[in-house]
């Protein structure tokens, strides 16, 4: 059975699922399976993009996490290559730190902190890792800086953490920006300087234009997220509820 063949639990699930509105079923299959029939990603490829995208700290779908874990596993991923995804989505959670430190100052400054914006010097520890990142991965983000010198210790784990998967990870550096580009441009985050980062990365590794459009299309799929779990739930309510 290919691993696309249907985006609900079981093939007779999407039957029952269909049952009275088949057009409108008809239509969501046909996006769902003609998005994932694009030729330039391998299928191991997209359903770990999609497993990105479902597990990532802003959508966090159980159902569809499971579910791209199999299809993924089916398409000949590892459970490594499961793990490394799992892990490199975990600097998403990062950006509020991005976006909360420059408004922290600011407001601190207008609430009468006159030394607000003069930061204290970066740790020496902070510093080294600093330039072992840059050493290891060929490019850094100036706010980085901002966060080693506000929260050494925070910095230190974070920076740690994000690396282990480039040190020990079974994805090639391809994929792993295909998982970053996918998590930042999800409909649902859509964090524009991280996908322009990104993008550059994945084109500098080898990355072609028609791969990152199809990350780009995988990411829309989300949007029928709601379509599946919504009639995959009316096809399993019984029939006996009422509604109140």
């Amino acid at each position: 059975m290919s691993a696309i063949n249907t985006p609900f639990e079981s093939k007779s699930l999407e039957e029952a699922a269909g049952r009275g509105f088949g057009r409108i079923q008809e239509s969501a299959l046909q996006f769902w399976k003609g998005v994932l029939s694009q030729p330039h990603l391998t299928l191991r490829q997209k359903h770990l993009v999609l497993l990105a995208l479902h597990a990532s700290p802003s959508s966090l779908n159980e159902r569809a996490i499971k579910k791209q874990i199999d299809l993924a596993l089916q398409a000949g991923a590892t459970e490594g290559d499961i793990a490394d995804v799992l892990l490199t989505i975990m600097p998403l959670a990062n950006h509020p730190v991005y976006s909360g430190i420059p408004l922290l100052l600011q407001e601190c400054e207008a609430a009468g902190e006159k030394d607000a914006k003069t930061l204290p010097e970066m740790p020496e520890q902070c510093a080294a890792i600093r330039q072992k990142f840059i050493e290891e991965r060929g490019y850094w983000s100036p706010m980085r800086d901002t966060i080693a010198k506000l929260l050494p210790q925070y910095f230190e784990v974070f920076i740690e953490t994000c690396m282990e998967p480039w040190r020990s990870g079974s994805l090639s550096p391809k994929e792993r920006e295909f998982i970053y580009i996918a998590i930042d441009c999800s409909v649902s985050h859509t964090y524009e300087p991280g996908m322009k980062m990104h993008i550059q990365n994945a084109l500098r590794f080898g990355a072609t234009k028609e791969e990152l459009l199809e990350v780009f299309s995988l990411a829309a799929l989300m949007g029928l997220e709601g379509y599946f779990i919504g009639t995959s739930y009316l096809a399993q309510r019984p029939s006996q509820q009422n509604a109140f």
